[in-house]
């Protein structure tokens, strides 16, 4: 009867707040292709939160927050991960800088 019940009041906070943690997701993100992922993964945490009893007074800034944290260790292992040098040699006179806007910069050099 507990389950039936947790999984009422889940898809009535999730249908309650879907749209809101979408748009908040989308507007902080960088890269679209995680935003499944974290959306995913906020609603999950919320679940096992409701399962374990937790009483949360203001659902959507509890979910924001959570999105927001999932955002900031996305992001933070995907730097860790990446270990290449930021100067990459693609011929003799060009290189390619990668910086953390994750945007590409091409500098030649005439000499």
């Amino acid at each position: 009867m507990g389950a039936l019940k947790d999984k009422r009041l889940f898809e009535k906070i999730y249908n309650e707040t879907y749209k809101s943690i979408l748009k908040f997701v989308v507007y902080k993100c960088n890269d679209l292709n995680d935003v499944d992922d974290i959306i995913q993964d906020t609603y999950l945490q919320l679940f096992k939160e409701l399962k374990n009893g937790k009483e949360i007074l203001d659902k959507t800034a509890y979910l924001i927050t959570i999105a927001k944290n999932k955002i900031i260790s996305d992001y933070q292992s995907k730097i860790k991960i990446k270990t290449i040098s930021i100067f990459q040699e693609k011929d003799e006179d060009e290189f390619t800088i990668e910086l953390a806007s994750r945007r590409r910069y091409r500098i030649r050099f005439y000499y």
